[in-house]
Protein backbone atom coordinates (compact mmCIF):
# COMPACT_ATOMS: atom_id res chain seq x y z
CA UNK A 1 0.00 0.00 0.00
CA UNK A 2 1.01 3.55 -0.67
CA UNK A 3 1.98 5.92 2.09
CA UNK A 4 -0.84 8.43 2.66
CA UNK A 5 1.55 11.23 3.59
CA UNK A 6 3.28 10.95 0.24
CA UNK A 7 -0.01 11.05 -1.59
CA UNK A 8 -0.94 14.19 0.24
CA UNK A 9 2.36 15.81 -0.55
CA UNK A 10 1.98 15.12 -4.25
CA UNK A 11 -1.50 16.50 -4.50
CA UNK A 12 -1.66 20.27 -4.73
CA UNK A 13 -3.70 21.97 -2.05
CA UNK A 14 -6.97 23.30 -3.38
CA UNK A 15 -7.44 25.84 -0.66
CA UNK A 16 -4.28 27.77 -1.49
CA UNK A 17 -4.31 30.29 -4.29
CA UNK A 18 -1.91 29.75 -7.18
CA UNK A 19 0.02 32.94 -6.47
CA UNK A 20 1.42 31.49 -3.24
CA UNK A 21 3.02 28.52 -4.93
CA UNK A 22 5.50 30.73 -6.59
CA UNK A 23 3.94 30.71 -10.01
CA UNK A 24 2.60 33.97 -11.29
CA UNK A 25 -1.13 33.95 -11.86
CA UNK A 26 -2.47 34.64 -15.29
CA UNK A 27 -4.74 37.61 -15.81
CA UNK A 28 -7.57 35.56 -17.30
CA UNK A 29 -7.28 32.93 -14.65
CA UNK A 30 -7.51 35.49 -11.85
CA UNK A 31 -10.58 37.00 -13.33
CA UNK A 32 -12.23 33.62 -13.69
CA UNK A 33 -11.21 32.53 -10.21
CA UNK A 34 -12.48 35.80 -8.72
CA UNK A 35 -15.79 35.37 -10.45
CA UNK A 36 -16.12 31.83 -9.20
CA UNK A 37 -15.10 32.88 -5.68
CA UNK A 38 -17.58 35.80 -5.69
CA UNK A 39 -20.39 33.52 -6.78
CA UNK A 40 -19.45 30.91 -4.23
CA UNK A 41 -19.13 33.49 -1.44
CA UNK A 42 -22.46 35.06 -2.37
CA UNK A 43 -24.12 31.66 -2.36
CA UNK A 44 -22.48 30.80 0.98
CA UNK A 45 -23.48 34.18 2.40
CA UNK A 46 -27.07 33.70 1.27
CA UNK A 47 -27.14 30.21 2.73
CA UNK A 48 -25.68 31.49 5.97
CA UNK A 49 -28.20 34.30 6.06
CA UNK A 50 -31.05 31.84 5.58
CA UNK A 51 -29.73 29.61 8.36
CA UNK A 52 -29.27 32.63 10.61
CA UNK A 53 -32.79 33.89 9.85
CA UNK A 54 -34.28 30.45 10.56
CA UNK A 55 -32.33 30.24 13.83
CA UNK A 56 -33.47 33.72 14.92
CA UNK A 57 -37.08 32.94 13.97
CA UNK A 58 -37.03 29.66 15.90
CA UNK A 59 -35.57 31.40 18.98
CA UNK A 60 -38.23 34.10 18.75
CA UNK A 61 -40.97 31.49 18.44
CA UNK A 62 -39.52 29.59 21.38
CA UNK A 63 -39.49 32.76 23.51
CA UNK A 64 -42.90 34.11 22.41
CA UNK A 65 -45.05 31.91 24.68
CA UNK A 66 -42.92 32.38 27.82
CA UNK A 67 -42.91 36.14 27.20
CA UNK A 68 -46.70 36.15 26.83
CA UNK A 69 -47.03 34.17 30.07
CA UNK A 70 -44.64 36.60 31.79
CA UNK A 71 -46.67 39.64 30.69
CA UNK A 72 -49.99 38.09 31.71
CA UNK A 73 -48.56 37.12 35.10
CA UNK A 74 -47.29 40.69 35.64
CA UNK A 75 -50.82 41.98 34.93
CA UNK A 76 -52.29 39.41 37.31
CA UNK A 77 -49.80 40.39 40.01
CA UNK A 78 -50.69 44.07 39.58
CA UNK A 79 -54.40 43.27 39.84
CA UNK A 80 -53.84 41.16 42.95
CA UNK A 81 -51.77 43.90 44.56
CA UNK A 82 -54.66 46.33 43.99
CA UNK A 83 -57.09 43.84 45.51
CA UNK A 84 -54.79 43.36 48.48
CA UNK A 85 -54.55 47.13 49.02
CA UNK A 86 -58.35 47.48 48.84
CA UNK A 87 -58.88 44.62 51.27
CA UNK A 88 -56.28 46.04 53.63
CA UNK A 89 -58.11 49.38 53.60
CA UNK A 90 -61.37 47.54 54.35
CA UNK A 91 -59.72 45.67 57.22
CA UNK A 92 -58.46 48.97 58.64
CA UNK A 93 -61.96 50.49 58.38
CA UNK A 94 -63.45 47.43 60.12
CA UNK A 95 -60.88 47.70 62.91
CA UNK A 96 -61.88 51.33 63.45
CA UNK A 97 -65.55 50.31 63.47
CA UNK A 98 -64.75 47.54 65.95
CA UNK A 99 -63.10 50.07 68.27
CA UNK A 100 -66.18 52.33 68.11
CA UNK A 101 -68.47 49.42 68.93
CA UNK A 102 -66.38 48.62 72.00
CA UNK A 103 -67.49 51.96 73.49
CA UNK A 104 -70.55 51.30 75.78
CA UNK A 105 -72.00 54.79 75.16
CA UNK A 106 -71.96 54.21 71.38
CA UNK A 107 -73.64 50.81 71.79
CA UNK A 108 -76.39 52.35 73.97
CA UNK A 109 -76.97 55.17 71.45
CA UNK A 110 -77.24 52.68 68.59
CA UNK A 111 -79.64 50.50 70.58
CA UNK A 112 -81.89 53.52 71.23
CA UNK A 113 -81.75 54.68 67.59
CA UNK A 114 -81.97 51.40 65.71
CA UNK A 115 -83.86 49.13 68.06
CA UNK A 116 -85.93 51.78 69.84
CA UNK A 117 -84.72 50.67 73.25
CA UNK A 118 -85.59 52.92 76.18
CA UNK A 119 -84.22 53.13 79.63
CA UNK A 120 -86.44 52.14 82.53
CA UNK A 121 -88.92 54.88 83.31
CA UNK A 122 -88.81 56.48 79.83
CA UNK A 123 -91.72 56.46 77.41
CA UNK A 124 -91.00 55.75 73.73
CA UNK A 125 -92.87 57.59 70.98
CA UNK A 126 -92.56 56.46 67.37
CA UNK A 127 -93.65 58.84 64.61
CA UNK A 128 -94.89 57.00 61.55
CA UNK A 129 -94.50 58.47 58.10
CA UNK A 130 -91.79 60.62 56.61
CA UNK A 131 -92.05 64.25 57.77
CA UNK A 132 -89.92 65.35 54.78
CA UNK A 133 -92.48 64.03 52.29
CA UNK A 134 -95.27 66.13 53.87
CA UNK A 135 -93.29 69.34 53.24
CA UNK A 136 -92.36 68.23 49.69
CA UNK A 137 -95.82 69.12 48.36
CA UNK A 138 -95.86 72.14 46.02
CA UNK A 139 -97.48 75.28 47.52
CA UNK A 140 -100.34 75.45 44.99
CA UNK A 141 -100.95 71.73 44.74
CA UNK A 142 -103.36 69.74 46.84
CA UNK A 143 -101.83 67.40 49.39
CA UNK A 144 -101.84 63.79 48.31
CA UNK A 145 -104.79 61.80 49.53
CA UNK A 146 -103.85 59.02 51.90
CA UNK A 147 -104.53 55.58 50.57
CA UNK A 148 -107.05 53.71 52.59
CA UNK A 149 -105.77 50.59 54.24
CA UNK A 150 -107.28 47.73 52.38
CA UNK A 151 -107.32 44.13 53.34
CA UNK A 152 -107.83 42.96 49.77
CA UNK A 153 -105.41 40.47 48.24
CA UNK A 154 -102.46 41.90 46.35
CA UNK A 155 -103.89 41.09 42.93
CA UNK A 156 -107.06 43.05 43.70
CA UNK A 157 -105.00 46.03 44.84
CA UNK A 158 -102.95 45.76 41.65
CA UNK A 159 -106.07 45.74 39.49
CA UNK A 160 -107.46 48.82 41.30
CA UNK A 161 -104.20 50.68 40.77
CA UNK A 162 -104.32 49.86 37.04
CA UNK A 163 -107.86 51.19 36.85
CA UNK A 164 -106.88 54.41 38.69
CA UNK A 165 -103.94 54.92 36.37
CA UNK A 166 -106.21 54.54 33.34
CA UNK A 167 -108.84 56.99 34.61
CA UNK A 168 -108.69 60.62 33.37
CA UNK A 169 -107.47 63.19 35.91
CA UNK A 170 -110.11 65.24 37.76
CA UNK A 171 -111.12 68.58 36.21
CA UNK A 172 -109.68 70.66 39.07
CA UNK A 173 -106.23 69.15 38.51
CA UNK A 174 -106.36 70.02 34.80
CA UNK A 175 -107.50 73.61 35.56
CA UNK A 176 -104.71 74.04 38.10
CA UNK A 177 -102.13 72.77 35.57
CA UNK A 178 -103.40 75.21 32.92
CA UNK A 179 -103.36 78.08 35.42
CA UNK A 180 -99.76 77.34 36.39
CA UNK A 181 -98.69 77.05 32.75
CA UNK A 182 -100.47 80.18 31.46
CA UNK A 183 -100.48 82.25 34.63
CA UNK A 184 -104.16 83.21 34.33
CA UNK A 185 -106.91 82.57 36.86
CA UNK A 186 -108.71 79.28 36.75
CA UNK A 187 -111.61 79.06 34.32
CA UNK A 188 -114.84 78.26 36.03
CA UNK A 189 -116.54 75.16 34.68
CA UNK A 190 -119.74 75.78 32.72
CA UNK A 191 -122.92 74.64 34.45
Amino acid sequence: MADPTRERARRPSRSRPTARRGRPARAGTARRAGTEEGTASRAAFTGRAVVLAVAIASVMLALALPFKVFVSQRHAIGRLEQQTAAQQARVDALKVQQRTWQDPAYVAAQARERLHFVKPGETAYIVLGDPASATAVAPGAAPPTPRPASHDPWYTQLWHSVQLADAPPPVKTVQRAVQQAVGSPAIAPAR
